[in-house]
């Protein structure tokens, strides 16, 4: 590595004090300077508390995981931490100025400190993020990985490496590949792992082995706990990469919980209360065109306006969910399938409402009930349910939240007649990764290329 992580610690640490100083110092400047009725001579009390919001912000930046380097470099996922920190640090700054010190500050300029952390740190990393990526384009930093082992879970992992959101990677090579070659990883097949890590100095090693090579594994991870330098991975062995994982410890007894996909508390209430105000402005917004549509249902084809079928959402609830009738009444539904392109019980003004998914405007009134969730994984049919069940490792991980009308694996294709395993490794990347931002996130790409998909019939 041409420039070293440390160079990067210490460049993303220096930045971090400097946007929080700034922050803290414009916002007593502005207050006490230049808006009416602030008093000179209380900028500087004021300014003797940068120290302490400097050291709480890092803090919460450090904890946060925000000065490690992975190798996607995701700048939404970076962004989310971000929030997260500041508004941590904030809230810990508002208790220990309430509590410990008497003489209370502006609350004006707390409040344009938070409102200047936010901007001033989000633009500097994000020119940071912007930098480390044109770095990774031109060479000047690169992460050396060392590949060790054999099988088909380090096959996934040197494919991963080849995606377009993987910069700055150089695959040194692959040791103790016992003759299976990976990719085009150079074969290191002499010395112990730490007499090779020694030589190539890796900067990341990656253990993988198949089930059956346990002893194995078990021989080189004894080894590489003698690493002191290097960050070292391993592979584990899982019935499906989508199941959902957390590692603990129970009396000092490693335990690794799969299926610990869920939103804790405080989130399943932001999350309501983001569905109830979302979803009642949306019905107060489009009642003139759901009126619309009611109308030209009524008058071009005969039978109900909106459609009601059984479906399933949190913890397997059975649920009616609404929907605008898009199919015609004399025409029997037959074995539970999803629709196909050309059904011929789809009505013509069917086919817009579903094309556009503006037959699923109803399931606002659902969202409003609490039966669903304005994002969250598309509810199925109990028939399809039970089905899916007994066949899918995993399917039932989807109902830990409520059913969405939109979703991740939606917005991403992953509707309709496709691949119920990667729409399962959608919805459950979703409930492990859930924030606020990424429910706005997954809704304005509803707006912008979720409605319109040629899966849709």
């Amino acid at each position: 590595m041409k420039v070293g992580n440390h160079s990067l610690l210490i460049g993303k640490l220096f930045a971090d004090v400097i946007s929080i100083a700034c922050a803290w110092l414009l916002a007593g400047f502005l207050r006490f300077f230049v808006i009416p009725g602030g008093q000179q001579d209380d900028f500087g009390r004021f300014a003797q508390f940068v120290i302490l919001t400097v050291v709480y912000t890092i803090f919460f930046i450090s904890r946060n995981g925000l000065y490690e380097e992975d190798l996607e470099h995701s700048w939404r996922k970076q962004t989310t931490k971000l929030f997260i920190s500041i508004f941590e640090g904030f809230l810990l700054l508002v208790v220990t100025l309430f509590f410990l010190f008497p003489q209370k500050l502006s609350r004006l300029s707390i409040g344009m400190h938070f409102i200047f952390l936010v901007v001033f740190l989000v633009f500097e990393r994000t020119l940071i993020s912007s930098a480390i990526q044109k770095a990774y384009q031109k060479g000047i930093i690169s992460r050396r990985i060392l590949l060790v082992g054999f099988g088909d879970n380090l096959e996934k992992y040197e494919k991963a490496l080849h995606s377009k959101r993987v910069q700055g990677v150089k695959l040194i090579g692959q040791f103790d590949g016992q003759g299976k070659k990976i990719g085009g990883a150079l074969q290191i097949k002499e010395g112990t792992l730490r007499e090779v890590v020694e030589q190539t100095k890796p900067d990341l090693v990656v253990i993988g082995y198949p089930p059956t090579e346990y002893p194995r594994q078990q021989k080189i991870v004894a080894q590489a706990l003698d690493l002191l330098n290097e960050k070292v991975q391993l592979l584990p062995t899982l019935p499906q990469s989508y199941i959902s994982t957390k590692i603990s410890d129970f009396r000092w007894v490693p335990v690794l919980t799969l299926n610990a996909a869920e939103i804790g508390v405080f989130g399943r209430i932001m999350k309501r209360l983001f569905d109830v105000v979302s979803c009642s402005l949306a019905v107060t917004i489009l009642s003139p065109v759901l009126l619309l549509i009611a109308f030209i249902i009524k008058v071009t084809s005969p039978g109900p306006v909106i459609f009601k079928q059984k479906r399933i959402t949190k913890g397997e609830e059975v649920f009616t969910m609404y929907k605008f009738r898009s199919m015609r009444n004399d025409i029997p539904e037959g074995d539970v399938h999803w629709t196909e392109e050309n059904d011929p019980r789809v009505t013509k003004i069917g086919k817009l409402l579903r094309k556009t998914s503006l037959d699923e405007l109803p399931q606002l009134f659902n969202v409003i009930g609490g039966s669903m969730s304005l994002i969250g994984p598309r509810p199925e049919r109990p028939e399809l349910v039970e089905k899916f069940n007994s066949e899918i490792p995993g399917y039932r991980m989807r109902h830990r939240v409520r059913a969405g009308i939109s979703g991740w694996a939606q917005v991403n294709g992953w509707r309709g007649n496709t691949s119920l395993e990667r729409r399962i490794e959608f919805d459950l990347f979703y409930i492990r990764n859930w924030t606020l931002l990424f429910d706005l996130r997954i809704v304005i790409f509803t707006i912008f290329k979720g409605f319109v998909n040629e899966n849709a019939y």
